[in-house]
């Protein structure tokens, strides 16, 4: 039998470390195993109350207008990760075809219900500019964030930078030390790991135990992230297998 490539990813793995270093619990509520989709249970509601008022919930509205809900769903998941990534309502607004006025409101009505991730934002923010107050911008492996000389000039850069910073370096060194742990062992079974990108992480090994091979990731990596960040949230995952990188399902 030939070999198989399996590709396990974490699940949403920068929206939960936000969640949790964040503190903000109705992202932590809505992160929950078993709470439902993210964005089309707890982030749309928020974004568009109107969808709510005229068809009761998010599931009746994607029944009836299943083409607009996909283009607004699209809209509320370009608002998270702009916002994750420091971009303001106008680049935000750019890049999916909203007025600036509309994307601001999106923003604003998401960060009046996440309250505390709004002010771990500013928080952030605020560290980038006086490096005194970078105690903030370690994440929770101990990597530290690190910036050019603020300037009058830059700063802006440098804070979008330290936005992305913490959940992008904590979810991809939860990845990278669940692979150098079990590594030994993936390699024993006959599934080696043989790349890991960000917060993938892909080995190779006969098609027939590749959902054993999945799952068994899977719960290492939960157990990697609950060590070290708690259980708040959980740090779920999926996986995929086929013949080629290209032919995973």
């Amino acid at each position: 039998m030939s070999n198989s490539i399996i590709n396990v990813d974490l699940s949403q793995a920068e929206l939960r470390v936000m969640a949790i270093l964040s503190g903000d619990k109705w992202m932590q509520e809505a992160l929950q195993e078993g709470a439902g989709d993210f964005f089309d249970t707890f982030l749309m509601p928020v974004a568009f109350p109107w969808i709510e008022d005229l068809y009761g919930s998010v599931e009746n509205y994607k029944d009836k207008n299943a083409v607009e809900h996909k283009e607004n769903r699209t809209k509320v998941k370009a608002v998270q990760y702009g916002l994750a990534f420091g971009r303001q309502a106008p680049a935000i607004a750019q890049s999916i075809g909203l007025s600036t006025r509309e994307a601001q409101k999106i923003i604003d009505n998401y960060l009046e219900t996440a309250s505390g991730f709004a002010q771990w934002r500013e928080d952030i923010m605020e560290a980038a500019k006086f490096p005194a107050k970078r105690d903030i911008l370690i994440n929770p492996f101990g990597r530290k964030f690190q910036s050019e000389i603020v300037t009058s000039k830059n700063f802006r850069n440098i804070q979008r930078e330290a936005l992305s910073f913490l959940p992008q370096s904590t979810s991809s060194d939860i990845m990278l030390a669940t692979a150098i742990r079990i590594a030994p062992t993936l390699t024993e079974l006959g599934y080696p790991p043989i790349n890991m990108v960000h917060d993938a992480l892909m080995m190779e090994g006969p098609e027939d135990g590749a959902d054993m091979i999945g799952e068994f990731v899977g719960r290492e990596l939960r157990i990697t992230g609950e060590a070290v960040l708690g259980n708040a949230v959980p740090f779920l995952s999926d996986y995929s297998y086929g013949p080629s990188w290209s032919g995973l399902s």
